[in-house]
């Protein structure tokens, strides 16, 4: 008896020492994860930091990566982690932390090598030479993208599946970064593959494709964004690009009848400025396939040719792109570069040219900045470039083709306003004075939906537009006044047509222009209601608007697009949650 006693404590003793031994080897695990798993974040920060900054990306940080991520999965995959993972308490801990070490070794295996192939095949100059694109290599760079988006894909399914809270806060918050940073980089490739994918169609992989390619003058705002002064013709062939035929609007003459027909909505809203009939009004609409429709008829009614699409870009636009071709040099000895180029066609030529003059130069700038983006084209900057234009809406894309226009919709490139259900605000102003005072406009909306009650909600959205002009030193081209040439309208003054577009659904209740009651004109377009007012800005003036909704109820997330203009737009949205 006593003989057994002292081997059941000694057994007890074992298995004592087994479990120290176990919990001691587990906790160097788990400090063994921590640790690759912060130094493969570390060596990641490193490689997207060379990307972005178009330097080559060292193979000695990706092979960092690939070492800390293996070893912080190989360490979360013994037997006794796998043990571990089975108890009710530690469980969730220890399965967050191995998903994520396995989702750092996908990325490292898996998503970065493809990643940083792409970027080499970018910056080899291979891709986009002489003025013309290499629709191979162009088609190797959308499989890559391909493979990536594949591989996001599985990473993203697995993170979904870990567990959503645990009892450590430090790691449920990484869990939620690492998958926030993956959706985001998946949403990316996404638009990008689908971008890279529509460009062989648009640059002539078959044959020949011809668009108009409008310049807009933001100094002057348009619902697209600006007048158009000036424009020209690209033509793309098997991936060659050539740019001709640029001239200034008052060569493209207005008709006596409309160029295209979007229906009742669009004749009621905008067929006494004669939208479409006329270069001037073409883009008074916020919806770029209208106005790009309106430019190609105007064009084939003009020549009797017809055009493939139309595509349109702006100032700020040309600037990033000067910024990835360098300064370009205009034929009187000025340089443009990404700095000077917005002030400069918007602001500084009013002084120097008459009306005329300004347009001549303006087209030999659209001359200039094409030569340089034909001839000296740097793939990852121009990349770039073009990436945050598309995010700004400071390019965009109209094709004839049905089919290419539904992939030009689905990456972004079709500057649609979606007819779509759920909380929407759209600020769009358009010039009224006939002036270029715009470039001096500054916005900003706020657009707060409150509580819900019987499936709507109370929104209030509040505008605040201001004329930042000088009081003084304008030349008149700028601050003339063609709406009311002989009124007393003080010098400097300036006045907008504002359209909200608001929530498909939604009933206006009230408004008011700095605190006082405003009555606004009520249309649709495009299924949304336009809500739309005359304001008059004097020089230095800030006025507020303040429009009150009736909204339906959603679980949608609110869309608040940004009119392209020459001065950012400030945004914000405040929601209060829907009791259950």
């Amino acid at each position: 008896m006593v003989r057994r006693r002292r081997v059941l404590l000694w057994i007890a003793g074992v298995v004592g020492l087994l479990s120290a031994a176990s919990a001691g080897f587990l906790m160097w695990e788990v400090r063994t994860v921590q640790s690759n798993l912060a130094a493969a974040e570390v060596a990641t920060d490193r490689l997207q930091t060379e990307m972005d900054r178009h330097r080559r990306p060292s193979a000695e940080a990706l092979d960092h990566i690939r070492e800390h991520a293996a070893a912080a999965r190989s360490a979360a995959s013994t037997p006794v982690w796998g043990i571990a993972e089975r108890l009710p308490l530690m469980g969730p801990p220890l399965r967050s932390a191995r998903g994520l070490s396995v989702a750092a070794d996908d990325m490292a295996t898996g998503v970065l090598p493809e990643a940083v192939r792409l970027h080499r095949m970018l910056a080899s100059g291979r891709l986009v030479h002489r003025g013309r694109v290499d629709l191979a290599q162009l088609a190797d760079a959308t499989d890559l993208l391909g493979n990536v988006r594949r591989e996001l894909t599985g990473i993203e399914t697995h993170l979904r599946g870990l567990p959503g809270s645990t009892v450590v806060t430090r790691l449920d918050v990484a869990r939620q970064r690492v998958s926030d940073r993956v959706t985001r980089l998946s949403d990316a490739v996404v638009e990008a593959e689908s971008t890279a994918r529509l460009l062989g169609p648009v640059l002539g992989a078959s044959g020949p494709r011809t668009y108009f390619l409008a310049f807009q003058n933001n100094a002057e705002a348009r619902g697209t964004g600006g007048l158009v002064g000036t424009f020209g013709m690209l033509t793309a062939d098997r991936g060659r690009i050539t740019l001709h035929g640029f001239a200034s609007d008052d060569t493209l003459p207005r008709t006596s009848t409309p160029v295209a027909d979007f229906g009742p909505a669009f004749d009621h809203r905008y067929g006494a400025a004669e939208s479409a009939q006329g270069l001037a009004n073409s883009n008074l609409s916020a919806h770029f396939p209208y106005a790009a429709q309106i430019w190609v008829g105007l064009w084939q009614r003009h020549t009797g040719q017809r055009l493939d699409g139309a595509i349109a870009t702006d100032p700020a636009g040309l600037a990033r792109i000067i910024k990835a071709t360098g300064p370009v040099r205009l034929p009187d000895g000025k340089q443009l570069t990404a700095e000077n180029t917005v002030e400069f066609t918007e602001s500084t030529l009013y002084a120097s040219y008459s009306n005329s003059e300004r347009k001549r130069f303006l087209v030999q700038v659209a001359q200039s900045v094409a030569a340089a983006l034909l001839h000296r084209p740097e793939a990852m900057p121009l990349v770039h470039a073009l990436r945050q234009n598309v995010e700004d809406g400071r390019i965009r894309v109209w094709s004839a083709d049905p089919s290419t226009e539904s992939a030009l919709r689905r990456s972004g490139l079709a500057g649609e306003i979606p007819e779509r259900r759920g909380p929407f605000a759209y600020l769009v102003v358009n010039n009224s004075a006939g002036n270029k005072m715009d470039y001096y406009l500054q916005r900003s909306l706020s657009y707060e939906l409150g509580p819900c009650q019987d499936g709507t909600r109370s929104s209030v959205v509040r505008i605040r537009l201001k004329n930042a002009a000088p009081v003084a030193g304008l030349p008149a081209l700028v601050t003339l006044r063609s709406d009311d040439p002989h009124g007393s309208n003080p010098l400097g003054s300036t006045s907008v047509w504002l359209s909200l577009y608001a929530s498909s659904g939604a009933r206006f209740t009230g408004g008011t222009l700095d605190g006082r009651r405003l009555l606004l004109s009520s249309t649709e377009e495009r299924g949304h209601p336009v809500l739309g007012a005359q304001v008059e800005l004097l020089p230095g003036q800030t006025r507020e608007v303040v429009i009150r909704l009736l909204e339906p109820v959603s679980d949608r997330p609110p869309v608040v697009p940004v009119q392209p203009l020459a001065r950012p737009q400030t945004t914000k949205v405040h929601i209060q949650p829907c009791a259950n």
